[in-house]
This record gives structure tokens, C-alpha cells and sequence, in this order.
């Protein structure tokens, strides 16, 4: 096993009128300890289902068709309900996209905090609210002491979102999974949580699993980068290598996304046309509609995934035997 958490050909689909959505199609990568690895792409990618997988809380019409997830040399793919129910939340832990949704509108934000304390941790009652108001402080909740009680309509998003993440470390996890972490929130709470993302990681010891579209938050806080596109991965680099020496035609199309200052242009750079229905992938790559540099077996089989350099994969045919 090569990390934390080892990914093999994990195949999660859905399926709808009696078609299989392919939403993650063959997905392999590790997690080292103590490591940030960052999965990038559009709206569809595959990147929530990858984690929800890892999580185990795809329902129906969704189902892990294949694969393996390795955590702690344990392959929790095939451990019953009751076993991920203490894994979770426990060793492996989630912020979720949106707080709103997450958390629970009729229970203070203190109770909720202390609940994972007392399931997994079977820690006293008076000793869990202890614990909670110093988790609460240690994310930066203002007067914890006096917000235990508030329920979560008297938070801001970027408080809502620091009570996720107390909620997520309360049991100081081995892996911790950030969805989204900075949806829907202004640019300087942006920043405020990712800064306080990193100096938890530390603290705790932790290793990351970092979902976003943003490629400025994954350059300041990643250590390797996996971009992915349609439930494939396409590209798996560390950061400065992905950065400087970008391989994959849709890599290279989202950095030129990017707005620079120091660019004179009237309109921004967009990657043409869209992503393709999922319920009908072909045997093609699943980017040559949309790729300056698609050759006709691009429109005819599907490249692997090869190491072009040590650490750095790609799936383009530019860079595989044709």
C-alpha cells in the first residue's frame, strides 16, 4: 500500500432509466500520510462522487460497482454498515459542500459538535461539552462559551462552515475530506478557511483529500493535484509540476481559465463546448469534442493513464504509443 488511502479502479454509477451514469469510471490514486492531494475539475467531473464513494454514502439509484478503497491497509469497500458507521466520521472524516444542508436546523451547534465525541469516543457528557467549546475556539468561533447554544441560522456561512470543521476534527481523524470547502463564501473568508484548514492539518496531523474548482486555492495549499473529467482521471502531477509543465489539453485549458492581471484581453478565455452526457460516453476520449489538438484516434479509443515522468500521468494519446 503506498499511502493512508490507496484508490483502485473504483467504478461508481447511477443509473437512470435503465442507463448507467458513469460518473466515476476506473479511478486510481493514493493518499499519502500527512499529504494534501487536490482533485480539480468542472461541474460533473466525478469529483464529489469519488468522495462520497470513499465515504460509502452513495444511495440508490447510485451504486460502488467495482474497485477497491484501501484505508489503513483495510479495504473499507467491503466493510458491512455498521463498521463504516464507526469509520466514519471517526479515522475519515467530511466537510460537505453545504453547510445549510448538513447541518441540523433544530439542534444547537454545540450539541452537534459533541455528538460525534460521545458516539465514537464514548467521552462523558460533561467532558464532551468541554471538548466541544475547545474545538469551537480552536476553529475561531468567536465567544464560544455563549454561541454553544445557537442554532445554525444565527451563523454566518463562514461560521457554518468553521462549525463543519469542528464538527470533522472532533475525533482528530487520519483523513479529513474538504468538499468544496469555500463555496458560496466571499474571497477573504475564502481564505480565512483554507488558512485554517492548513493549520489543522498540521496540528492534527492529518492527511487531506481537497475538492475544488479552484485552481489558486490548490496551488497555495496542495501538494499533488488530480484533474479529472468526466469520472476519468487525466492528469496526476504534483503541484509545481502541474503548474510549470501542464500535459493534458484540458490541464492546459484551465489554466488559461485563469484571469492575470497583467493580461489586456476584453473577453476570458473558455474551454469550448460542454461536457458530454454520461449515460453516453463512447469508446473515444472522453475530452476530443472539446480539444485544439484531437487526432482521429482520439475519436475512436480511449488512452490509459501512463507515467510520463516520475510522479507526473497523463491520459492523452500526444503522450501514449498510438
Amino acid at each position: 500500500m503506498k499511502g493512508l488511502l490507496e484508490i483502485k479502479d473504483l467504478k461508481t454509477y447511477f443509473y437512470l432509466d435503465k442507463q448507467a451514469v458513469k460518473a466515476v469510471d476506473g479511478v486510481s490514486f493514493h493518499i499519502n500520510r500527512n499529504e494534501t492531494l487536490a482533485i480539480v475539475g468542472e461541474s460533473g467531473s466525478g469529483k464529489s462522487v469519488t468522495a462520497l464513494s470513499i465515504m460509502r454514502l452513495i444511495e440508490t439509484p447510485g451504486k460502488i460497482i467495482s474497485g477497491e478503497i484501501h484505508f489503513n491497509n483495510v479495504n473499507i469497500a467491503k466493510l458491512s454498515s455498521k463498521q463504516m458507521t464507526m469509520l466514519r466520521g471517526n479515522r475519515i472524516s467530511m466537510i460537505y459542500q453545504d453547510p445549510m444542508q448538513s447541518l441540523n436546523p433544530a439542534i444547537s451547534v454545540g450539541e452537534q459538535i459533541r455528538e460525534a465525541l460521545i458516539i465514537h469516543k464514548a467521552v462523558p457528557r460533561k467532558e464532551s461539552k468541554k471538548r466541544a467549546l475547545e474545538l469551537m475556539s480552536l476553529v475561531s468561533i468567536p465567544e464560544a462559551q455563549h454561541r454553544y447554544k445557537d442554532i445554525q441560522s444565527k451563523f454566518s456561512g463562514g461560521m457554518r462552515q468553521r462549525i463543519m470543521t469542528a464538527m470533522a476534527i472532533a475525533c482528530n481523524p487520519d483523513l479529513l475530506i474538504a468538499d468544496e470547502p469555500t463555496t458560496a463564501l466571499d474571497v477573504t473568508i475564502q481564505s480565512e478557511i483554507m488558512d485554517l484548514l492548513k493549520s489543522l492539518k498540521q496540528q492534527l496531523s492529518m492527511s487531506m483529500l481537497l475538492i475544488t474548482h479552484d485552481l489558486g486555492i490548490v496551488a497555495e495549499n496542495a501538494d499533488r493535484v488530480i484533474i479529472m473529467y468526466c469520472g476519468k482521471i487525466m492528469e496526476e502531477a504534483n503541484v509545481r509540476d502541474l503548474f510549470e509543465r501542464p500535459k493534458h489539453p484540458y490541464t492546459i485549458g484551465l489554466m488559461k481559465c485563469i484571469p492575470r492581471i497583467q493580461d489586456n484581453v476584453d473577453v476570458l478565455y473558455s474551454i469550448p463546448g460542454y461536457i458530454p452526457n454520461a449515460s453516453q460516453y463512447s469508446e473515444a476520449c472522453r475530452f476530443h469534442e472539446r480539444c485544439e489538438k484531437a487526432m482521429d484516434i482520439c475519436r475512436q479509443k480511449e488512452p490509459e493513464l501512463i507515467e510520463i515522468e516520475e510522479g507526473h500521468k497523463v491520459r492523452c494519446w500526444l503522450y501514449c504509443n498510438k
